[in-house]
């Protein structure tokens, strides 16, 4: 008698997460005949949504399904891969019993890089400038007929760009943002181009050490064909020796930092690349010393590409602002109403704040991040007519700034709806010139991401001013 051999199970890949990442990656990998399951711990109407799309297509969605070994164990035999969302860290239980197992865990951006690697990449990575440094270089490579689509962290998966990719069969090039969370999963990719914007404490309650934070970022810059440098970060300005060679730029004049840097900007605001002039940045419409950084990260990219000086002059023009990075959102004859919620940390905050000049009042507040409070408490002191806080740290940064010796107005409140009717009241009243929205916190206390934070405080304002008029 012949016993028949039941056939395996078919293996599939379990996708944890059902954001903008996880989805794509789902849709993307079920095109190509990848069986997908999608798990996701919550529940609400935009991930039944996705669910409903997804499921049309004949991925199985579980939502209100909490990511946890027990939850799995009926179906480890059959896992091949699991794709984690950037908010899981390597570090949480059930990726290390999953690895121990010896099952594979990659990160929505391991799958963009295996199926676009054929491309040029451009990987920008920095605690803070990688969003205006990604937009900058793409926009002045799309203005000079070169398509570079914008990836990564920035807001558009590299999956759902794989996915579509058979209408943008021209693109050359790639523009990637890459947060730190991404890259912890995925040290494979190799870019064409590395930029490394900025390098100061950020995400420490992730990546526990300096150091662990240091070695992430800087394995994607050593993988990277050609390296460009922010010397005006002085983390990254310190650590010179000891990084891979690569191409500097600096945003000071100083002879000192000429013999350093491969482009800066002289006393006549000419950008100039290893002593000659390309530009004057008259046409760039950034504010801050901090954009002028940005900028030159974005030039020494685009002549790595091979634009020339005058062509990369020309697309500044049109360059006006980057959404929730000093976006202006009301201005008339008295006041500037400034949306920076993509300042996410102290370091940021203070550039921002920098930026302004006049008289400002400023609007702090979020989930609190390790960093060093004492320089945006200094920078208030010398900048800030008044503060207005509100959200989970509100008490703790007003506590900072009692203890920096900060004596004018300090004002709390729990929402920033109520924030907004408070200040606009006593704006009338006070006639400041700027008001800048400045969190230097994350938004995860009320808030799904510094875009959600944004839109929320644009849509305040816009219905405060339509009370006024």
């Amino acid at each position: 008698m012949i016993t028949k051999i039941k056939p395996p199970k078919s293996k599939f890949t379990l996708i944890i997460g059902l954001g903008r990442s996880g989805f794509w990656a789902a849709k993307y990998l079920s095109s190509k005949g990848v069986k997908v399951i999608v798990y996701d711990s919550k529940l609400d109407n935009g991930l039944v949504e996705n669910q409903k799309k997804l499921e049309k297509i004949g991925v199985k969605v579980f939502l209100n399904k909490p990511f946890e070994y027990k939850e799995l164990s009926n179906i480890i035999d059959q896992l091949e891969l699991v794709i984690i969302s950037p908010g899981i860290p390597l570090d949480h239980p059930t990726i290390l019993t999953l690895k121990e197992l010896g099952i594979k865990v990659k990160g929505e951006i391991n799958i963009g890089w295996e199926n676009l690697k054929d491309l040029n990449w451009v990987g920008i990575t920095g605690t803070n400038g990688k969003t205006t440094v990604t937009y900058l270089l793409s926009h002045i490579l799309n203005k000079n007929l070169i398509l570079a689509p914008k990836i990564g962290n920035i807001g558009t998966p590299s999956c759902q760009f794989a996915h579509q990719r058979k209408y943008n069969e021209n693109t050359k090039w790639l523009i990637a943002e890459l947060s730190s969370y991404q890259l912890e999963v995925c040290n494979q990719i190799q870019p064409k181009i590395g930029i490394w914007t900025t390098f100061t404490p950020d995400h420490l309650e992730r990546h526990k050490t300096l150091e662990n934070y240091f070695n992430i970022k800087n394995n994607l810059i050593k993988s990277s064909e050609i390296r460009i440098y922010n010397y005006d970060d002085y983390n990254l300005r310190l650590y010179k020796n000891i990084l891979c060679e690569g191409i500097w730029i600096t945003s000071d004049n100083e002879i000192s930092n000429k013999k350093d840097c491969d482009y800066w900007l002289d006393e006549s605001e000419f950008v100039v690349e290893r002593g000659n002039r390309l530009f004057k940045v008259k046409e760039f419409q950034l504010k801050g010393r901090h954009n002028i950084q940005n900028l030159l990260l974005a030039v020494a990219a685009a002549r790595a590409i091979g634009i020339t000086g005058e062509n990369i002059k020309n697309s500044l023009a049109s360059f006006k602002y980057i959404p929730h990075r000093m976006e202006t959102i009301h201005k008339d004859k008295s006041i500037e109403i400034i949306n920076d919620s993509k300042a996410t940390n102290f370091d940021s905050s203070i550039a921002g704040i920098n930026s302004i000049t006049g008289s400002v009042i400023v609007i702090s507040g979020g989930r609190l991040k390790q960093g060093n409070s004492q320089i945006w408490v200094k920078t208030l002191l010398k900048k800030a007519h008044s503060i207005f806080l509100y959200g989970e740290s509100a008490n703790q940064l007003k506590q900072f700034l009692l203890a920096g010796g900060f004596e004018k107005d300090i004002f709390v409140y729990s929402e920033l709806a109520e924030l907004i009717e408070e200040l606009m009241n006593y704006n009338n009243k006070e006639k400041i010139e700027t008001i800048l929205f400045s969190p230097s916190c994350s938004s995860f206390d009320q808030f799904k991401n510094f875009e959600d934070r944004g839109e929320n405080f644009k849509y305040l304002i816009n219905l405060s001013l339509q009370r006024k008029y």
